[in-house]
């Protein structure tokens, strides 16, 4: 069975869309006139390969499609928690999914979860399923839900998926939240001093200029920043405007994505921020896997997929290498000098009292709380030196256009 995607006419004339499921593309259209439905276009939610040459044209634009199906952000986390809850109440996965798909309110999720719940329905499992749309459930989703499905422990594995995907999803947000004050500020004030600079400061320092009074340094620096932005602020916004292209042109060129990488974490604070960011994103994944009776070379490999930074993933790399070869993880991590200390010490007590998959994500949360609290600190630190940052931007100028009338009054009297 296979999921159609429908366009028809009901008996007012009014159009219909909907997706349905059927065998093949004439007894979709047929279930469509038994519903009093007039089909208009009827094609294939993803396309069939076994066809051949002989594939309908509506197919292969149903195949694009299905390439970009993807699902937003606070999507997945949401489909696997309410996924585990129906599991976890003893629905089998076939009615599970056939309740997403009845309350879902996107589209393309509902698109995503019919054709999943077709093939569930054809024999397929849950997790060759979602391999069908690698942009919406990645390498790990679906590794996990596949060793949770081999080894019978499906629910814990979906409950900790979505424990999982919520956290990250959530550190994210509040990370956004938090700078988006600060980031308006620091732009807002930017635009209106150089407003002022370029259009109000030139017109009151015609009055200081025609006067034979000697000006202070302070308003010959105000004087020399205004020269500069009304005759090269054009060039000044283009050049950085250039500067912005070609990083995120070359964000993703090997050479400068590893150089660019390095500098992130040899910077104070930042560095270290996000070396455990990093470690705590693989010693959960890793500790997921293991939790699903993954082979821990297997885990290491996919745990460094969701390792962004590049010299965090040469480590990653170079510690299933060294397990592979015999050498225990806590030692693997600790040779690659990437990990943090922590980590490492936290890990090889896992070793040593086999629970390493338990350890592995207590490693994780402890990190994931260490990240939380610094990345709040510095955006509580943030907040106050931006203002403080536009009390001094606009204290310069009103002192450098007020010192010369001062300086005229003094002259006067």
């Amino acid at each position: 069975m296979e999921a159609y995607e429908y366009i028809s006419l009901d008996s007012a004339g009014k159009q219909r869309k909907g997706i349905i499921q059927a065998d093949n593309e004439k007894q979709a259209r047929q279930q469509l006139r038994n519903k009093n439905l007039m089909p208009i276009q009827v094609f294939q939610v993803i396309e069939n390969h076994q066809g051949g040459k002989g594939q309908h044209a509506s197919a292969e634009i149903s195949n694009q499609r299905t390439q970009r199906l993807t699902l937003k952000k606070t999507e997945l986390p949401l489909l696997i928690r309410q996924l585990a809850t129906l599991v976890q109440a003893g629905l089998p996965i076939d009615d599970a999914l056939k309740t997403l798909i009845d309350q879902s309110e996107s589209k393309n999720s509902e698109r995503i979860l019919t054709t999943i719940h077709a093939k569930i329905l054809e024999g397929q499992s849950l997790a060759t399923a979602m391999r069908i749309f690698p942009r919406a459930f990645d390498e790990l989703v679906a590794t996990s839900i596949e060793a949770g499905e081999q080894s019978g422990q499906l629910e814990p594995v979906l409950l900790q998926l979505a424990e999982y995907l919520e956290t990250r999803d959530e550190m994210g947000k509040q990370s956004m939240t938090a700078l988006i004050y600060p980031v308006v500020l620091m732009v807002t004030a930017v635009m209106v001093v150089a407003g002022l600079m370029i259009y109000i400061v030139p017109k009151v320092i015609q009055v200081f200029e025609s006067s034979s009074v000697q000006l202070p340094m302070m308003t010959q620096v105000l004087i020399s920043i205004s020269h500069f932005l009304s005759s090269y602020g054009i060039y000044f916004l283009i050049l950085l405007a250039v500067l912005i292209l070609s990083f995120l042109l070359l964000r993703n060129y090997p050479p400068f994505q590893l150089a660019w990488h390095q500098l992130k974490l040899k910077i104070p604070g930042i560095g270290r921020l996000v070396r455990v960011s990093q470690s705590a994103r693989f010693t959960r994944t890793l500790g997921i896997l293991t939790q699903s009776a993954v082979p821990i070379v297997s885990a290491l490999s996919l745990s460094k997929q969701v390792v962004s930074n590049r010299v965090m993933q040469i480590a990653c790399e170079d510690t299933a290498t060294a397990v592979r070869e015999g050498s225990s993880l806590a030692q693997a991590m600790k040779n690659t000098g990437q990990f943090p200390p922590l980590s490492v010490k936290l890990v090889h007590s896992g070793e040593q009292s086999g629970q390493l998959s338990q350890m592995l994500v207590r490693t994780a949360v402890v990190q994931e709380k260490d990240v939380e609290s610094k990345i709040k600190t510095l955006i509580g630190a943030i907040q106050p030196l931006a203002i403080l940052f536009v009390g001094l931007m606009v204290l310069f100028i009103v002192l450098a256009m007020l010192l010369p009338i001062f300086q005229i009054n003094t002259i006067i009297q």
